[in-house]
């Protein structure tokens, strides 16, 4: 008898089920990142691997309303993440990635920023475009599939387990 590695997968899924546990992401460490944002700018084209994913609640700066937010990031913003007393704190440290707000409506809004924020776009998307394999209030994994090039976007490819890092109480200062 020949064994497949997707026989391992499922058997995986079937123990984390078993044991009311959420399974892993395909290809994503928690906290990791794999994965491109590809943005073609005035300059050239721009590609951004993220490494490093992050979960945080708090509050929606234009409405107020709690929101999670994914943080995919090219660099380790955990202990930034971790010191900042507002939501908003934490995306003006960020120079390479992208964030990703669930929760904020029908649609999903996201923020794309490279060569040290000289590089921004942000847009929504369909909720379709994102699949998750976790979906809790403490962690989110899955992948995002996106093609916003015909709107002057990013083309997104990437593959999260982002676990929550930090709940936010205030929006900004």
């Amino acid at each position: 008898m020949r064994r497949t590695r997707s026989g391992g997968v499922r058997l995986a899924v079937v123990v984390f089920a078993l044991a009311g546990l959420p399974a892993p992401a395909a290809n994503a460490d928690p906290g990791a990142a794999t994965g491109s944002i590809s943005y073609r700018s005035k300059a050239g084209a721009i590609v951004v691997r993220p490494k490093y994913a992050y979960l945080v609640k708090g509050p929606d700066t234009v409405t107020g309303n709690v929101v999670r937010r994914i943080v995919l990031s090219a660099t380790d913003l955990a202990p930034t993440l971790k010191s900042c007393t507002t939501m908003m704190c934490g995306d003006g440290d960020m120079g390479e990635g992208l964030t990703i707000d669930l929760d904020a409506g029908a649609r999903i809004n996201y923020w794309f920023v490279a060569d040290g924020q000289r590089v921004q776009y942000s847009g929504t998307a369909e909720p379709s475009s994102l699949q998750l394999s976790t979906d809790t209030g403490q962690r989110v994994a899955g992948a995002w599939h996106l093609d916003a090039r015909r709107a002057g976007g990013p083309e997104v490819q990437v593959e999260f387990d982002a676990a929550l890092l930090k709940v936010f109480t205030k929006a900004h200062y």
